[in-house]
């Protein structure tokens, strides 16, 4: 009852929010939409803690409870050594034997036997955990809603930042960000993936904006939001690298062409090659291959119901050559007959979905379209990722969440390409909610 009465409280506090405050006023959507998507995220938290509670009983390999759980051992310092609860939440001075031994080999997922910090980190997730049990009192629900609020917020600057180049599409590019099933299911949960799109929205929110007006609260906000997801999953930054600096080019060029990303993705290929000279650990063909093999270990030693072989990866032209495996596996796979979960067969779905859309937007796009730098800012991020994850990743439960990014980013690229005015005159019950 009294976690109830605390979890009403703190989502009644940020409905509140959502009502005054001016960041998530529309001109398109009305405000209740706002309040009605994170409603519907804080429901949808509560039943995906009731399913990681009845159905995967083991609290050491539930996502949602091993971070939380791990969050309590560093919450506990500050009762006893507020210096050290300081140091471990801020990541100062804190990577020493000393912490190690105190606290650290008392968490079940700090050290990661199957880590890689270059694409998954657990340490942020431990530490907001952590932070927000300064308010929690230690109920796991008031984190659900706190997440969703960080997630929220995330949602609705990637809204802001694609608005502009979406005329008239501004109802289409919000079913997106709050109705993509992935999304909205595994982005409602206490896991890394709130904090990832909170990372993702205020990137390219203030990216956008400072190529518009040059101001030091955009400079502030890119670097926060770049910290954040390098120190959550840094590959989703790697592949970010080429889009960001081809959408710089063709803007100081005054181009609307791929001329920007052709630059950027040439200079960024001459500069991985080079660092592979001057230091053999920044070699990438060798970080995706030792992912890829990580991975692969996990799951022989790790039961996992969804689970598959990788063509092993070695060199430059092997990963060439599984590229169109890559895209199977991320964009079609699972098979009807491979699904042995409900959470596999919501891939299945969403894959159906997402290639149904692809074919929507190809037979209706616009012949004149002003937008390519968007286009291709999208598109060119959500295939690189895709691809990353179907060449390093033999799990689809894994694959389904890792790729929440990449297909949000894949539909505004879709939604920018559609005539949305020829989809309505063909199907008119769309004007209604179009």
């Amino acid at each position: 009852m009294t976690e109830f009465l605390i979890s009403i409280v703190y989502f009644l506090v940020f409905c509140f929010i959502i009502s005054r405050t001016k960041y998530f006023k529309d001109t398109i959507i009305p405000r209740h939409w706002f309040i009605l998507l994170f409603s519907l995220k804080v429901v949808i938290s509560i039943i995906l803690t009731a399913i990681y509670t009845h159905y995967y009983k083991d609290r050491e390999t539930a996502d949602i409870f091993k971070y939380f759980d791990d969050s309590k051992i560093m919450f506990d310092a500050l009762g006893n050594n507020p210096i050290d609860y300081i140091k471990m939440l801020f990541g100062l001075d804190n990577d020493n034997i000393y912490f190690t031994t105190k606290y650290y080999k008392n968490m079940g997922h700090w050290i990661r036997p199957y880590g890689n910090e270059l694409f998954s980190d657990s340490h942020v997730i431990i530490r907001f955990n952590a932070f927000v049990r300064l308010f929690s009192f230690g109920f796991i629900q008031v984190h659900n809603i706190f997440i969703n609020f960080i997630t929220l917020s995330g949602l609705t600057a990637i809204y802001k930042a694609f608005k502009p180049y979406l005329v008239n599409k501004e109802k289409a590019l919000f079913y997106s960000i709050a109705l993509l099933p992935s999304l909205l299911f595994w982005g409602s949960g206490l896991l890394k993936e709130g904090l990832i799109l909170f990372g993702f929205g205020f990137l390219t929110l203030h990216f956008f904006r400072i190529h518009k007006q040059f101001n030091f609260i955009s400079i502030l906000a890119i670097i926060v939001s770049c910290l954040i997801i390098t120190y959550t999953k840094f590959y989703l930054l790697a592949a970010l690298i080429i889009p960001l600096f081809g959408y710089t080019i063709n803007k100081l060029l005054k181009k609307k062409s791929y001329v920007g990303y052709l630059i950027s993705g040439l200079t960024i290929l001459i500069i991985t090659y080079i660092l592979q000279h001057v230091n053999p650990n920044w070699n990438i063909v060798n970080i995706i291959a030792n992912k890829q093999q990580t991975f692969s270990r996990f799951i022989i030693e790790v039961e996992t119901n969804s689970g598959f072989l990788l063509p092993e990866l070695n060199n430059t032209i092997s990963i060439i050559k599984n590229i169109p495996n890559a895209l199977n596996n991320t964009l079609i796979r699972p098979y009807p007959w491979e699904c042995k979960s409900p959470f596999v067969w919501l891939s299945l779905s969403e894959n159906i979905l997402i290639l149904s859309l692809i074919l929507i937007a190809f037979l209706f796009r616009k012949r004149n379209n002003n937008n390519y730098n968007i286009i291709y800012f999208s598109l060119i991020f959500s295939i690189s990722l895709i691809i990353l994850i179907g060449l390093t990743t033999p799990v689809f439960g894994a694959i389904v969440r890792y790729k929440i990014p990449a297909v949000l980013f894949l539909l505004i690229g879709l939604i920018t390409i559609l005539d949305i005015e020829k989809l309505k005159s063909k199907f008119t019950w769309l004007n209604k909610i179009l």
